[in-house]
């Protein structure tokens, strides 16, 4: 079969297309024919081997798959061939591995796919689960009427506010273009600001007529991290989930003291918490199969064939993606 790997850190140009043999399952396990791949921001940060958890090299990307069982192994008893399903890193140990046309899995973490969900659809499954742990566990005790939603065109963002406004709150996206921010209200959030041209922290508190926002979603950090403290509303959180502008410069705890007339909190959240929490993981991952199985359709930015990886990453570092970005074998 035909594989993503990486034997060295760097750019896309370190994306090998290689042959490599097809994995046969083992007792408990099928195997899985990959009809559609995602790629994420974390598949860029472990090819550029800026993750935390990064991998022995060399390496097979890849933490999303939806396909068809080909071949089940020894006592498999609820899957059988032709079963569409879709396989999450999470769900096998964060072992990578699915940027190929063919994995191994444990049944337990093939999850069936109803009819009405595309393939390349599936492939955003861990973006919704993402957005719905963030919404309902780590920004958990937050009466949230209104988000910010930094980032509101990527993947992650845009399951971010359809998972907002299921909740029935505001989404209020940024976006660094105005071809982006006409994507995020398209995509139904009520507002959306230019960072590249407007004071976000200004614009957050005009649309909310000086209240401020229950929750900022924040993937950036970086120098302009405090400024989230000042567009919260009372009670209100930032969730820094990704430091994806580096980490937050200044001295958190004086700037939270500074605005203490608010009692902002901030919670700092990765994945990684739900490693050995099987069950709210997998809850929200069902969760998010509902969601798509009720009609919300997440965005797909653009198909590449898996041979072209490096035009995938490339799309993601130049960060012109509205949606999520798929690769097909």
């Amino acid at each position: 079969m035909k594989a993503i790997r990486i034997a060295r850190t760097g750019g896309p140009e370190v994306l090998e297309y290689v042959d490599a043999p097809t994995p046969a399952p083992g007792p408990g396990q099928v195997l899985v024919k990959a009809e559609a791949i995602g790629v994420n921001y974390f598949d860029t940060m472990i090819r550029t081997g800026r993750y935390r958890w990064m991998p022995k090299l060399p390496f097979v990307l890849g933490n999303e798959m939806s396909g068809t069982i080909a071949e089940t192994g020894a006592g498999v008893t609820k899957l059988k061939p032709g079963d569409r399903v879709f396989v999450a890193g999470y769900e096998i140990g964060n072992a990578g591995g699915l940027y190929a046309e063919y994995a191994a899995a444990p049944e337990s973490a093939a999850l069936p796919l109803p009819a009405s969900v595309g393939f390349d659809e599936a492939t955003a499954l861990t973006n919704y689960q993402l957005a719905i742990i963030l919404m309902h566990h780590a920004a958990r005790g937050v009466a949230a009427k209104t988000v910010v939603v930094y980032g509101a065109s990527g993947g992650v963002g845009t399951a971010l506010i359809d998972v907002a406004r299921k909740a029935g709150a505001t989404a209020i996206g940024t976006a660094g273009s105005a071809e982006k921010c006409a994507f995020v209200r398209a995509r139904g959030a009520a507002h959306a600001i230019d960072y590249t041209k407007e004071n976000t922290v200004e614009r957050v508190n005009a649309l909310t007529g000086g209240h401020g926002a229950d929750i900022v979603f924040d993937h950036v950090a970086g120098k302009a991290f405090g400024d989230g403290l000042k567009m919260l509303a009372p009670l209100g959180m930032i969730v820094s989930y990704a430091v994806l502008g580096g980490m937050a410069e200044g001295d958190l705890f004086k700037d939270m003291r500074a605005n203490i007339e608010k009692s902002p909190a901030v919670r700092c959240f990765t994945m990684h918490t739900y490693d050995h929490m099987e069950e709210p993981r997998r809850e929200a991952l069902q969760q998010a199969a509902g969601m798509l199985a009720g009609g919300v359709k997440p965005a797909i930015a653009a198909r590449f064939a898996l041979a072209d990886a490096r035009r995938a990453h490339e799309t993601i570092d130049a960060r012109g993606n509205l949606g999520k970005i798929v690769l097909i074998p």
